[in-house]
């Protein structure tokens, strides 16, 4: 009997070494994938088309495989248009930026929409024009339909690479010699990003432009700046995932029960964050719902959590002012600080456009706007404008940021457009 029994436990020993040994040998995850993998193989095309962010919501939709992962991508316009790439903030993905990029693509301009930070709402009928007549865009990492990569930091060379991966997906060159370059546009944490790879690429852009920009913000709201986002890699390790989840739930505003397909009941708009709550309330027809969006996304991208942490602690959102400075030196023309291959870019002996909310209570116009003259020595190289509104701006002052947008460029007026 004795004999059995210590048969029986060297089997199951060498059984359960066997299986460390096999879940050892595997390598572990890369990537935790978007609702794209988890959730659009469930359920049906129409119930699909009923999510807050159906897959098809923008024209010339891609997915895009990477080392990092899948990323999701829009692409439209003329194709002999001036190419700009939006960046997005950290919380939203693509089409937030729907309604000014609709504008310049009527305009003439060849867009991709390159995605992360402001929450809003479209009219039924600019949504519908946009759909018929503009250019592109893409989600984040760890956004919308784009995977989140483990193993790296969200910082501005993992954001880098992203830009790049769009760029090269395209049907059309936009690095190429004969390519002509492209323009930026960047909102919130996407700010920071397009200074970011302009400092390192001056010579692909031809003009950048600001809306309410991260990078050299000198402090966050209070909520974002709790000792756990300090630490990201220590998180997993030291807290439950349902902890972690209502820690970014309740700095976001947003509930933190989890409901599959669709998504929670919103909380009550004044509790949400400043660009969430603003917007959900500018338009009355609901076509496009920013805020239900954030809160999908909450609800079924496994990944978001995860790169919203890292990009709080590693991404281009405070303390940027090196990489900074080094694009001011090519905007005003500084041949001492910049390298050969930045004299013959647009972007050299140039000028930057900031636009600003007025009752932004994140990026505060008075001291980003302070802190970039320093920089740039001389206001002749970075025009400001302000409009109504608060972080959440470039939506209901669309019209007004697509109009000085168009003006800093000299496209064609609206007056002028085809109707």
């Amino acid at each position: 009997m004795s004999l059995f029994i210590w048969t029986a436990l060297a089997t199951v020993t060498l059984a359960t070494l066997s299986l460390a040994l096999r879940l050892a040998r595997q390598a572990p995850p890369r990537t935790l994938p978007s609702p794209r993998d988890t959730l659009l193989p469930k359920i049906s095309p129409t119930e699909a088309a009923d999510l807050p962010y159906p897959p098809d919501i923008l024209p010339g939709a891609r997915d895009v495989a990477t080392p990092y992962g899948v990323m999701k991508v829009y692409e439209w316009g003329p194709k002999d248009g001036d190419k700009v790439l939006f960046i997005h903030g950290d919380t939203t993905p693509a089409p937030m930026l729907g309604p000014v990029a609709h504008d310049l693509a009527n305009r003439g301009c060849r867009v991709m929409m390159f995605g992360c930070d402001e929450k809003r709402r479209l009219s039924l009928l600019s949504f519908e024009h946009m759909m018929l007549t503009t250019p592109g865009a893409e989600d984040l990492w760890g956004r919308g339909y784009s995977d989140t990569p483990l193993g790296v930091p969200h910082d501005a060379r993992l954001f880098g690479m992203q830009i790049t991966f769009a760029a090269a997906s395209s049907s059309l060159s936009w690095t190429g010699a004969a390519s002509g370059g492209f323009s930026l546009v960047g909102f919130s944490l996407g700010g920071g990003i397009a200074m970011a790879f302009a400092a390192d690429f001056p010579g692909l852009i031809n003009s950048i432009v600001l809306l309410a920009p991260g990078g050299i913000i000198r402090r966050l709201p209070d909520e974002y700046e709790t000792v756990f986002f300090r630490y990201p890699s220590l998180l997993p390790s030291v807290l439950p995932s349902s902890y972690l989840r209502n820690l970014v739930g309740k700095t976001l505003g947003l509930k933190a029960s989890h409901s599959p397909i669709g998504c929670s009941d919103l909380r009550d708009q004044s509790q949400m964050g400043p660009e969430i709550a603003q917007a959900a309330q500018v338009m009355g027809k609901k076509v496009l719902d920013i805020p239900r969006i954030v809160q999908w996304q909450f609800d079924n991208h496994k990944g978001f959590i995860h790169s919203f942490i890292s990009t709080h602690h590693y991404g281009p959102i405070k303390n940027q002012h090196s990489n900074w400075r080094r694009v001011c030196s090519v905007v005003k023309g500084d041949t001492s600080q910049t390298s050969p291959l930045s004299l013959s870019s647009k972007l050299f002996n140039s000028k930057i456009l900031v636009i600003f909310g007025e009752t932004d209570s994140v990026v505060r116009a008075k001291e980003v706007s302070a802190d970039l003259l320093e920089m740039i020595g001389n206001p002749e190289y970075v025009e400001f404008k302000v409009v109504a509104g608060g972080h959440g701006f470039p939506v209901p002052s669309s019209e007004e940021v697509a109009k000085y947008i168009s003006d800093f460029w000299g496209l064609p007026s609206s007056d002028s457009l085809p109707t």
